[in-house]
């Protein structure tokens, strides 16, 4: 796999620490050992594939979605990738399942416009995104990173 795009480095205590290119909702990120990570889903093959040229491509672009229980709800096919690449990663932590809905729908959302997600706070108002972001207005109040900054 050739990981010219895949930012990581090394954390002491941690290891390898791969990095999601759009870490917008900043107060809901924590850095999580993958082995501290519960799976609940199974994988399809064909879409491990897509996601495995994809993640060769541009890296990985979002951060996984875990629950209060630890439990991946989002990214399955992303983290058994990764971890054969690494030893953690930074997710959302979610407090709810809206937030575990919003963060997932968001990932799928970054990861149809990227590269072009400059008007993303926009588009996270509008059309189908509008009934999970509704659910959660509490989580823009502190700590919204601006996407344009990430990408520089």
């Amino acid at each position: 796999m050739t990981l010219d795009k895949l930012h990581k480095n090394y954390i002491a205590g941690t290891g390898e620490v791969i990095w999601p290119w759009y870490r917008i909702f900043k107060d809901r990120l924590e850095l999580v050992k993958f082995d501290d990570v519960k799976i609940v889903h199974g994988a399809h093959p064909d879409f491990k594939q897509t996601i495995r040229q994809d993640i060769e491509k541009n890296g990985l672009l979002c951060p996984m979605v875990l629950d209060q229980n630890m439990q991946l709800q989002n990214g399955n096919h992303r983290f058994k990738i990764l971890k054969k690449l690494g030893d953690a990663s930074f997710f959302y932590k979610a407090q709810s399942d809206a937030e575990v809905n919003f963060f997932s729908r968001l990932n799928v959302k970054l990861w149809e416009m990227h590269p072009n997600v400059d008007n993303i706070m926009e588009e996270l108002w509008k059309g189908k995104m509008l009934k999970y972001t509704e659910k959660v207005p509490h989580i823009f109040s502190t700590n919204v990173r601006n996407v344009k900054k990430l990408q520089s």
